[in-house]
């Protein structure tokens, strides 16, 4: 039997298989996340600030009446910036249908802002966004600190995570990005500005206690970035040698979403927040403090550290009755 003129297509037609219906695709992705649900922030800061779009002429600082923070535990190399996806789940990212759309409205929020939007609001209220509380929030309804990933003085050539200092300490934040931020978060911190909370911090680090303060310069802008770590010498002169684990350059990592959560509404000013030995943001405060904020921060240190006095107290009361027990219940089998 002669063969067919068409014999030469064989070869190129057999590595091809059945496609597949793309809606099938889609309803398989749909019920992936529905298995692995994604965990969302949400916005945060114009639920509890009570803005949508605030305009900087006739809005005024309102004070914090809830909670802010992210809503699950942080873990060390959580927001590193860093894409540690495979091939493969690259490839099902790009033909994922939702995620794009997610995306899509990422891009649209950042086309939407003004560059300069965050400075313009600087010439009212001097960067203010929200009053501190008068008191701690509670324990049971705090939320938590997210975990940042940057280079430290003591460390600047390795990333470091935020989580493991704060954890079993409690930590007196100073988030900036600028001098100018930096300056506003001195005015809650410094000696000159503040000497009861410096006298607070360096009492309880005498006697051996959790009281710390951190530093987190969050430069996005890679540049800036590489001129902070250019000065970083210079950085590590005007800070004592036991702090330099404590000063973070954070680059990369931090989304919009953890601002919202944080009521990091401009990231031009400076914040305070005061966590507690569970990463939990217990008080927090923005730009330049104002009357009663400072007082407020010393008053929630303080009872931050007898409870955790407290509750150290209890953990070792039950080491020792927890061995007592097994003594006794040793003595009894023998």
């Amino acid at each position: 039997m002669p063969p067919s003129p068409f014999a030469f297509l064989i070869p190129c037609l057999l590595p091809f298989r059945p496609t597949v219906c793309p809606q099938c695709i889609r309803f398989s992705q749909q019920q992936q996340q529905q298995q692995q649900p994604r965990r969302r922030i949400g916005n945060t800061a114009q639920k509890i600030l009570n803005i949508e779009k605030p305009n900087p002429e006739s809005y005024t600082p309102k004070p914090l009446s809830r909670p802010i923070g992210v809503p699950y535990p942080p873990k060390p190399g959580e927001h590193s910036g860093i894409d540690s996806r495979t091939w493969r789940e690259k490839r099902d990212d790009i033909f994922n249908y939702d995620k794009h759309l997610i995306r899509r409205e990422q891009l649209t929020k950042e086309a939407a802002k003004p560059y300069f939007q965050d400075w313009s609001r600087t010439n009212y209220h001097r960067g203010k966004t929200f009053i501190a509380p008068s008191r701690i929030f509670r324990a049971e309804k705090s939320l938590y600190f997210p975990n940042m990933v940057g280079a430290t003085l003591a460390s600047p050539k390795t990333l470091s995570d935020t989580t493991p200092v704060l954890r079993d300490r409690i930590s007196i934040v100073g988030v900036y990005s600028g001098h100018w931020a930096e300056l506003q978060t001195h005015d809650f911190v410094k000696e000159q500005s503040h000497p009861e909370l410096a006298e607070l911090i360096a009492h309880d680090e005498r006697q051996g206690g959790p009281l710390q303060r951190l530093e987190l310069n969050v430069e996005d802008n890679s540049m800036k970035a590489w001129i902070v770590r250019m000065f970083m010498r210079g950085i590590k002169k005007e800070r004592r040698e036991q702090d330099w684990g404590r000063y973070f350059l954070v680059s990369r990592g931090v989304t919009d979403e953890m601002r919202e959560a944080m009521a990091i509404v401009n990231s031009k000013a400076g914040y305070v927040y005061l966590v507690d030995w569970l990463c939990r943001i217990r008080w927090a405060g923005s730009a330049n403090a104002q009357a009663g904020e400072k007082e407020a921060l010393v008053m929630g240190a303080k009872r931050l550290l007898e409870a955790w006095k407290r509750e150290k107290e209890a953990s070792t009361k039950g080491m020792v009755g927890g061995g007592r027990k097994a003594v006794a219940t040793s003595s009894d089998r023998r």
